[in-house]
């Protein structure tokens, strides 16, 4: 009994060669399934990052902003601070990032 053994007509019996050409019962949905799950794969990638960079931006204004922010406001004396501070965070964490990978390949 095969995998597909659930769909009625098929998986259940002998498995017969196609030479027309054209695809057997088995063959569509396996297919299918494939696309499917390539578009789920492809969802979630989309999420996890759309998550990971939001995470990024907030870690980085969260910290950005104590740092320079004086009075808890940021004034234009405060704007230099801040993109400079933006910068050393997002330079120092694509060092890590670059290590890490270089790390997981060995």
């Amino acid at each position: 009994m095969g995998w597909l053994s659930w769909i009625p007509g098929l998986g259940g019996g002998p498995k017969e060669v196609d030479t027309s050409g054209e695809l057997t019962p088995e063959q569509h949905v396996a297919r299918a399934t494939l696309s499917q799950a390539d578009k789920m794969k492809q969802v979630y990638q989309k999420q996890l990052a759309s998550k990971y960079l939001n995470d990024l931006a907030s870690t980085v204004t969260d910290k950005c902003f104590l740092k320079c922010a004086q009075d808890g406001m940021l004034d234009t004396s405060d704007q230099g601070c801040s993109a400079m501070c933006c910068d050393r965070y997002l330079d120092t964490f694509e060092l890590v990032r670059r290590t890490l990978q270089t790390r997981n390949r060995r």
